[in-house]
């Protein structure tokens, strides 16, 4: 998921060091700043807790060497609300690099259910500005649930009155390169699909792939499905506002 020459995203120089880009002033609805806005802070807990993880297995294993501590010795972590565990120094060492792969793991998760927000908030808006007397969660639960994503698309299509077009969802993501595990994706909604039944393993099979294999997710991707979200979005926003008149204003994605 790489920004081609094109820059589809239409990305700027990074004020600061000017040695990368971030994201332009874009349109938004309110339901899409709020996605902003939650997405900046999972990226923040993520950036935030991965430093002090790394940071803190060095310090401890700088203190194992200057004392010679050996990998059996008990070790007693505690807590400022009176909670400790005691634990070989080793076990203590390894859970810092393992708790990175976790940390990534549940980052996805928040990341993708993020996502889901920022659509069921969409639709939930969409039934209400219509009057109708039916159960707005349950509407939205029906459009959300049990559907691949272009299923969700076309019911929100049948029931909303969106102006969904698969073609039309294709061409917006036409420079823009997709690739998850080697494989490359053409269908935004086809590569959505396969990172639901990676949120689905991780949710409900304990991050387990495939004959015992826990799932890895690699921290240099978020800012790939960071891009990515922000261009779905963008569309998303744009078939919702046009539909049933959402107001949408221009802001700084950092700042949202």
């Amino acid at each position: 998921m790489n920004k081609d020459s094109e820059n589809p995203l239409n990305m700027k120089p990074d004020p600061f060091a000017g040695d990368g880009y971030v994201f332009s002033e874009t349109l938004c609805t309110e339901e899409r700043r709020s996605w902003f806005k939650r997405t900046n802070e999972i990226f923040a807990f993520l950036m935030i807790t991965e430093h002090a993880l790394k940071d803190c297995r060095k310090k401890y294993e700088y203190i194992a060497r200057q004392k010679n501590l050996k990998p059996d010795t008990p070790f007693k972590i505690e807590s400022s609300d009176g909670r400790s565990v005691i634990t070989p120094l080793s076990t203590f060492l390894r859970q810092h690099e393992n708790g990175v792969e976790v940390l990534c793991r549940q980052v996805f998760v928040m990341y993708y259910g993020s996502l889901e927000t920022y659509l069921f908030e969409l639709i939930e808006r969409s039934y209400k500005q219509r009057n109708t007397e039916e159960d707005i969660l349950q509407l939205s639960l029906g459009i959300m649930m049990g559907s691949n994503w272009d299923g969700k698309f076309c019911k929100m299509r049948d029931s909303l009155g969106i102006g969904y077009k698969a073609n039309d969802l294709k061409n917006h993501f036409s420079n823009f390169h997709m690739e998850f595990e080697g494989k490359a994706f053409k269908n935004p909604f086809v590569f959505l699909d396969e990172l639901a039944q990676i949120r689905h393993k991780i949710v409900h099979a304990s991050s387990i792939l495939a004959k015992g294999k826990m799932i890895f997710f690699n921290a240099q991707q978020f800012h790939a499905l960071y891009a990515f979200c922000t261009l779905l979005t963008d569309y998303i926003d744009r078939i919702f506002s046009k539909q049933f008149g959402f107001e949408r204003l221009k802001i700084d994605p950092a700042k949202a």
